[in-house]
């Protein structure tokens, strides 16, 4: 394939071929295999964790949460002045609103639509919980190093998502805003970006619903659905307000100080915590194969039912032992054999208690030993995530646990709690930093989540195995410089990601470097290539872009911009780095191994609903900006139509409908607009199919004319 790629990129030099040919032909090249019964594996065989992203209260990176864990802190707080703003349009008018107690997200409303193909106005219309998972699951897929070639892929996509508060808000009743308020499609949209062909849905289970997505993603690997999972869990709430609306107040498990304190004396119930988590997943065999990272392994995963407890929403040690006993067989372990575990820990009076007592009954059947598996809960620090998110962010906790051998104190526990005698207890709750480091096993951590309605789930995973170092050298040592490729989808988006270059430390081989650069990352419609010898010289001329306008970036050594001259202009590697920024196709593999670099900068917006509506005031506006008149021709017509529904500003006579982010959904809406303000009835096919609406508005004008000669007959 490299040398029929080759053939392709001598072709397009030569003037032989155009971008868009060339550039089909090296898509199809490369795309993979879509065989309809791919192998199956055992029902026991390991699943790697091969990316991993997340967006958690008070946190700017994955490191920094651990940081919180570590510390102990609890970011549990009042709702933050800008996020009592965005509650404006469920206000009351001339009401006093009281705002709920939680760990919050902050920037909720922001958004870079453009990116992923979404207009403004669905956009705005879209449930924020969907907008941010999307971002939250690129830069998951950046961290994996597939971002750049998972299009075409046997990937699936299970995802938990909380309630939308945020659809009851929107009076929309516009056919395009339906997949934003319909929580199916934050799956089934993802996959449509990518071109994602394993299974996509979205799974609700109550508090159990992240972790039910990862037992059910690694069943999928397993069963050979999908050669990949991307696994996501999210938990937004738009509108905070205390209010009647609340399912889980009125249940009555809810904390009076809004903070869940895990097997504590006094704890009362649950606090609200927000977040977004992403995970990619892959068999392990392939993972290695691939040259994946890999973050952690899943060795095994259970679910049942309380069945007949106490009361339908009460939980049932026997049942929690029984999941337990469940995912350690299939996962190869001895009852004593984990080293950390992760629970459900709420809080909350009832639960915790015969939670423990659940896990005393699946010990104590092999082992007599007393307190020596610690357990936690990362609700004590930022509150439970709830039917999104509760799941993962435990899951992501006993990761970063495993990575580095410690497991931080749980937040809340003063004094245990009264119910439960730890004393008597195969466990015990750390309450400072406990080492796991003395272990000479692999380090195994198991996780549980138990929902609301019953349902119990519980992963156990194991630290990652030790990469083989090899060398990733091959290019540096033919004396050929570097190619390090950096692309945005905006010139804004271009010149941060620059920015976060030159302000970064990279540890990795040059190689490395690359090779993350050139298939971990999309190649977008802003592009510049640094041609250096080693990081230190890639990062002098990210420095050196980052104080300049880009139309200057030409004049720094070793950049090769789409501009026109520029200080490199002959040799090898000055003809593929034009290649490359002309084209943005790549002339030949890379070769090293995934390494951590930075994520995506998104050129965020604020989208969100306005007292009365997003749609209406986004419609109204546009409108306004451009009257039609009576004797207005069709195309001005057209693109008037065009901008209020789509919601975008400049609209052109050239522009094709599809290409401004239009659907078959926003077409029907351009339809009975169509018809509603000028009595033109045009098909649908002919909306989505025409190439520009200049050639929409011809269409109409004829059928128009057509009719007209008809009525004189």
């Amino acid at each position: 394939m490299r040398e029929a790629i080759a053939q392709v990129m001598q072709l397009l030099a030569a003037g032989t071929l155009d971008r868009e040919t060339a550039l089909c032909l090296v898509r199809a090249m490369r795309m993979p295999s879509l065989d309809p019964s791919p192998n199956t594996r055992d029902l026991q065989s390991p699943i790697a964790v091969v990316g991993v992203s997340a967006d958690l209260p008070g946190c700017d990176s994955i490191d920094e949460f651990w940081d919180v864990l570590l510390r102990g802190d609890d970011l549990v707080g009042p709702l933050p002045d800008a996020r009592r703003e965005l509650c404006e349009p469920v206000v009351r008018f001339g009401s006093r609103p009281t705002y709920q107690q939680g760990a919050w997200l902050s920037g909720v409303d922001q958004f870079d639509p453009a990116f992923f193909g979404v207009t403004p106005a669905d956009a705005r219309s879209m449930d924020p919980q969907q907008r941010r998972f999307f971002e939250v699951a690129h830069h998951c897929l950046e961290d994996a190093g597939w971002a750049g070639r998972i299009d075409g892929s046997r990937t699936g996509v299970f995802v938990a998502i909380a309630d939308n508060d945020y659809a009851a808000a929107d009076p929309s009743t516009s056919p395009s805003a339906v997949p934003g308020h319909v929580s199916a499609f934050a799956a089934s949209r993802l996959s449509f970006f990518y071109d994602l062909r394993g299974p996509a849905y979205t799974v609700n289970a109550t508090c159990a619903s992240s972790l039910l997505a990862v037992h059910d993603a690694c069943a999928s690997l397993r069963a050979g659905d999908c050669e990949m999972a991307l696994v996501g869990g999210v938990n937004i709430f738009a509108f905070p307000l205390v209010g009647e609306g609340w399912q889980m107040d009125q249940a009555g498990i809810m904390s009076v100080g809004a903070r869940c304190r895990p097997f504590a004396e006094g704890a009362d119930g649950i606090g609200r915590g927000e977040g977004v988590i992403a995970l990619l997943l892959k068999p392990l065999d392939r993972a290695v194969a691939d040259g994946d990272g890999v973050r952690a392994v899943i060795r095994g995963s259970a679910i049942n039912n309380d069945g007949a407890s106490a009361t339908l929403t009460s939980p049932r040690a026997e049942a929690h032992a029984a999941v337990l006993i469940d995912a350690w067989r299939r996962a190869g372990l001895g009852r004593d054999g984990l080293s950390y575990l992760e629970a459900h820990g709420t809080g909350t009076e009832l639960g915790d208690p015969i939670e423990v007592r659940g896990i005393a009954l699946a010990l104590n059947a092999e082992t007599s030993r007393r307190q020596f598996l610690p357990i936690g809960s990362v609700k004590g620090n930022i509150g439970h995530l709830m039917d999104g998110a509760a799941g993962l962010s435990g899951l992501l906790k006993a990761l970063l646990i495993l990575e580095k051998g410690v497991v931080p104190p749980t937040r809340g526990i003063d004094l245990p709690s009264p119910h439960i005698d730890f004393l008597d207890s195969p466990v015990f709750v750390p309450t400072e930093p406990f080492d796991l480091r003395k272990a000479t096993r692999p380090l195994r951590a198991g996780v549980s989540c138990f929902g609301f309605n019953g349902t119990n789930v519980h992963v156990v995973m194991e630290e990652a195995p030790r990469a083989d170092e090899q060398d990733t050298s091959t290019q540096h040592a033919t004396g050929l410089p570097f190619l390090y490729r950096l692309s945005a989808a905006t010139m804004a988006s271009l010149q941060r990601l620059v920015t976060a270059h030159a302000r970064a430390t990279l540890t990795a081989s040059p190689a490395d470097v690359v090779h993350t650069l050139a298939v971990g990352r999309r190649t977008q419609r802003h592009r510049v290539v640094v041609v250096a010898r080693d990081n230190e010289e890639f990062r002098d001329a990210c420095r050196a872009l980052a104080g300049k306008e880009p139309a200057q970036w030409a004049e720094v050594p070793g950049v090769v911009t789409a501009s026109p001259g520029g200080m490199l202009q002959d040799g090898e590697a000055g003809t593929r780095a034009r290649i490359w920024v002309e084209s943005g196709l790549l002339d030949q593999p890379t070769q090293g191994r995934v390494t951590p670099l930075p994520l995506y900068p998104f050129d965020h917006q604020a989208y969100w609903l306005a007292v009365g509506g997003a749609r209406s005031v986004v419609t109204s506006a546009l409108t306004m900006r451009e009257p039609v008149s009576d004797d207005a021709d069709t195309v001005t017509c057209c693109r008037v139509v065009a901008s209020a529904v789509l919601g975008v500003d400049d609209v052109h006579a050239d522009d094709n409908f599809v290409a401004l982010g239009g659907s078959s959904l926003a077409a029907l809406e351009v339809r009975a607009r169509l018809s509603s303000q000028y009595g033109w009835d045009v098909p649908l096919v002919e909306i989505l199919a025409a190439d520009s609406l200049a050639e929409l508005a011809e269409f109409i004008d004829r059928q128009r004319s057509a009719a007209l000669r008809e009525v004189e007959a």
